[in-house]
């Protein structure tokens, strides 16, 4: 019993520390650590979208998600056999029918500010990293959110609309990521 304790523990432990030994810790809006800048920051500066959005080095999106399951019942994995390229960002679908439904409306689909956290990038304007299956759909759009076992930022953006509106902190979110796209 004390050894089965010892290792949760220990596990509990090496995944709340990277690779330098220092925690990540997710203070209610932010994550620190150097975790936010080992993952996902896409190679070409050329187009603003692969420069911008959180992509894996083939530049697919959301984890390999497919942005469509999102408004149809919750976020489902994607699969390669079901990809599309959309300027230069790869999503991946679960069936030919979302795949169909995305191309003729992609714009809906895609998540917002480049698939970062949203509660991070409507209060500072920062990237950080999301858990793909933590989101919520606001006023149609999909807003995904860094979830840990120790943070949950969407759990911060509910506590944050009571104070500021909801449509305020989508439009200061906009903003920033349209100053974003611009660096």
């Amino acid at each position: 019993m004390k050894f089965t304790l010892i290792v949760i523990l220990g596990v509990a432990i090496a995944a709340a520390l990277n690779s330098t030994g220092k925690p990540n810790e997710y203070t209610g809006d932010t994550l620190s650590g150097n975790l936010q800048s080992e993952i996902r920051h896409p190679q070409s500066s050329d187009n603003p979208r692969t420069k911008h959005f959180r992509l894996d080095k083939n530049r697919v999106a959301i984890d390999g998600y497919d942005p469509v399951s999102y408004f149809k019942g919750g976020p489902k994995k994607g699969s390669t056999a079901q990809a599309f390229d959309y300027n230069g960002v790869v999503y991946h679908f679960a069936n030919a029918a979302n795949l169909a439904e995305f191309k003729t409306n992609p714009g809906k689909y895609e998540p917002v500010w480049g698939g970062w956290c949203g509660h991070a990038m409507a209060l500072r304007g920062e990237k950080v990293e999301i858990n793909p299956e933590c989101y919520k759909i606001v006023n149609g759009r999909n807003v995904l959110f860094f979830k840990s076992f120790y943070a949950n930022a969407l759990t911060n953006w509910e506590k944050e609309i009571k104070k500021t509106p909801e449509n305020t902190l989508m439009a200061k979110g906009d903003d920033f990521w349209a100053k974003t796209l611009l660096k």
